[in-house]
């Protein structure tokens, strides 16, 4: 299993594989610039730390891009809370 975060464009997702053919994703739409997230899906995995390695994943690939997102999804904003190291990269602006 391929256990890296990759932005997948022509979907509009960043995406971990789970296993073949499924796969963990958080959704986005480009605004100024910004990445809007408004959904994450982890299917048949809830509870076993897929979503949050997926988002730790996805906010390390925009840390190193030089890149902020607007969260307008849950799972997200939960996430946040318990992990404000990721904080310097949300943008409230949109």
């Amino acid at each position: 299993m391929d256990a890296q975060v990759r932005d997948n464009r022509e979907k509009h997702r960043f995406e971990r594989q789970i296993h073949d053919g499924m796969w963990a994703a958080a959704y986005y739409r480009l605004e100024d610039e910004q990445f809007v997230f408004f959904k994450v899906e982890v299917p048949e995995f809830a509870s076993q730390g897929i979503g949050a390695a997926l988002i730790e994943g996805v906010f390390d690939i925009l840390r190193e891009q030089g890149k902020k997102a607007v969260i307008r999804c849950s799972f997200m904003h939960s996430f946040l809370q318990t992990h404000p190291e990721y904080n310097d990269l949300v943008d409230s602006a949109l």
